[in-house]
């Protein structure tokens, strides 16, 4: 029969007798690794056990944040928990993937949505109520400027509404007077059209300007009254970096610079790149993006 010592050596010989090979760090471990960290950002802002959750969904569902770096991933998702907004299409904000020109990869970043610029207005304690709506071109609406402004918004209910026109918010202060913004359809388009989610080469929006138009119309309009609006200091400058890319994580998102990745939204690799040369951010993190986070 042999003794035990050959037949373990016979063994060996089969399946290899070497060190089994380093396990590659996947986003997912990172996430995990990080979940204390969640949580203090998201304080009692929100369940980080179900954060996590939907965040992890939000990436396996999406194959091309699949492919984005790791460390602007892991970014973007705690900017998100910092405000206390759950990403996704039904949450608070959005993960985007962006091509990057200068890195040569997808990076990730979050924009916040309408329902996100709605909770964070609410949360703030100072505004009793803040809402956004459209116009459409057979609505009848009258707007003045003065000492005593004037909004009157009659929505069309006995046909169609027609063509989007312009869209206003209200905001009404819990210590007394309110704020109103319009903004045309033009004007939402410019923005829109300057954004990163902005195909330039196809002439087309992409990402939540694609799928969600109105609600990133509405979501235009708050933002453009934002200033104005009394939001505390530590939101409004998260809010204010919204659709950047960074490569850290700290306990003020804020004070982490941005880098300048000269991005755009894009669904795959553009052909004119080497799609071998992208840094790819889930299932095969290379070992530099894993050692950003493998600290604290």
């Amino acid at each position: 029969m042999g003794n035990p010592q050959d037949m373990a050596g016979k063994l060996a010989e089969r399946t290899g007798n070497n060190s089994p090979e380093k396990k590659e760090t996947t986003i997912f471990d990172l996430i995990e690794s990080r979940k204390n960290q969640f949580a203090q950002a998201a304080g009692n802002n929100m369940d980080v056990n179900k954060f996590l959750r939907i965040a992890t969904f939000c990436i396996r569902t999406n194959p091309t944040l699949m492919k984005c770096s790791a460390p602007s991933l892991m970014s973007a998702l705690m900017q998100s928990a910092q405000l206390g907004l759950e990403p996704g299409v039904l949450g608070h904000c959005y993960l985007v993937p962006f091509w990057s020109n200068k890195l040569k990869s997808f990076e990730a970043t979050f924009i916040i949505s309408y329902k996100g610029m709605i909770e964070l207005a609410r949360r703030s304690g100072n505004i009793q109520s803040i809402a956004a709506r459209i116009v459409y071109e057979n609505d009848e609406f009258q707007f003045e400027y003065g000492l005593e402004e004037k909004l009157t918004h009659k929505p069309c209910v006995n046909g169609e509404r027609g063509q989007m026109k312009l869209v206003y918010m209200i905001a009404h202060f819990t210590g007394g007077g309110h704020y109103i913004e319009v903004m045309s359809k033009a004007e939402i388009d410019t923005v829109m059209m300057s954004s990163k989610s902005y195909d330039n080469n196809k002439k087309q929006a992409t990402g939540p300007w694609k799928d969600h138009y109105e609600e990133m119309a509405k979501k235009t309009v708050i933002r453009r009254a934002w200033k104005y609006l009394p939001i505390s200091v530590d939101d409004a400058r998260v809010v204010e970096q919204e659709g950047t890319v960074k490569h850290e994580i700290a306990e003020d998102m804020s004070t982490v610079a941005w880098i300048d990745a000269e991005a755009y939204a894009v669904e795959e690799v553009p052909e004119h790149q080497d799609a071998d040369n992208q840094q790819s951010g889930s299932a095969t993190n290379n070992d530099n993006q894993a050692d950003l986070f493998s600290q604290g």
